[in-house]
């Protein structure tokens, strides 16, 4: 009904946008920037999340977040009273454990991240290791002197709070055997934390990764459509009657667009309404998938249609 328009819910007849909601069996929401920011729920987001659920619609979170675990994240949502549970609940970490589980890898992951991945590895039962270290000497002295586990089969990058210029070296000098994997959680290279700032986000550290060894890394986290494996390869939701809310451009809405879901852009989180107003006037059909079919200021705007 709305594809890629970018119509702003607010500015339609109530009517209409029940109508169409009554369509959609399925939401899977974004956490960061639509659901919370940080340790706070965002206003009028657990309302919404929990009326969708008591509705009789499926509703999941699907995050980029790979610092913790899916547990640990459903955990979070209860704190902060949405209504969810652990099978629910995606992100980029499970995304990542999954593919080596489904190509049956036997080797050792070397991590340049932080718990959220190796606990979705050991749950999986695929082995994971990492090196606390940091430059101490001649960076040369240091790269001669490296030993590398000759069990390593694979390099998974996300965020990394203990980034450095050892870690960067040990995992790109792992890449430079072209038959390692190069696995990466997402693209975000920076998370807006309010006041001007910035988090460090795993894209940065890929961008450095890719630099160093020449190589692409394949990102598993969204927009790939892996990420939504689990769920449609189950038939537990629909491509069409699909709602994908986000807050990222070419994260989110690019993620459902990819998967062939209807898409939702709340204003409350990394991109506004003017960007997606400026590549709809570029008429660039590259970018034609960062453009939403809907909008609204931000997710707790949707619960006055659902009354």
């Amino acid at each position: 009904m709305f594809k890629q328009t970018c119509s702003d819910l607010t500015k339609l007849p109530k009517q209409r946008v029940r109508q169409w909601l009554s369509s959609i069996e399925s939401v899977i929401c974004d956490a960061d920037g639509v659901l919370w920011h940080f340790a706070k729920a965002l206003d009028g987001a657990v309302d919404t999340f929990n009326q969708l659920s008591t509705s009789g619609r499926k509703t999941f979170i699907v995050s980029n977040n790979s610092e913790i675990s899916r547990l640990d994240m459903a955990n979070k949502a209860k704190d902060l009273g949405f209504t969810i549970e652990e099978d629910s609940v995606l992100t980029s970490a499970f995304s990542c454990a999954n593919f080596l589980l489904m190509k049956k890898f036997q080797k050792k992951a070397f991590v340049m991240g932080e718990r959220g991945i190796h606990q979705e590895l050991e749950k999986l039962g695929v082995c994971s290791t990492k090196v606390s270290e940091t430059l101490q000497r001649p960076i040369n002295e240091f790269v001669a002197d490296l030993k590398l586990d000759p069990d390593v089969g694979a390099v998974i990058v996300g965020r990394d709070e203990g980034f450095n210029m050892a870690k960067l070296v040990r995992a790109g000098t792992y890449l430079l055997n072209p038959g390692i994997l190069f696995l990466g959680t997402c693209l975000d290279a920076a998370y807006p934390i309010g006041n001007n700032r910035v988090i460090v986000g795993a894209g940065a550290t890929l961008a450095a990764m890719k630099a160093l060894t020449g190589r692409k890394p394949l990102i598993l986290g969204k927009p790939n459509p892996w990420t939504a494996a689990p769920l449609l390869q189950s038939g537990l939701i629909k491509p069409e009657s699909t709602l994908m809310v986000g807050d990222t451009l070419e994260t989110d809405i690019h993620f459902s667009a990819n998967c062939g879901f209807q898409s939702l852009m709340v204003g409350s989180g990394v991109n506004s309404l003017k960007e997606v107003h400026k590549i709809i006037e570029e008429g660039d059909p590259k970018k034609k998938v960062l453009v939403p079919d809907t909008y609204l200021p931000s997710f707790g705007h949707l619960l006055e249609f659902l009354c």
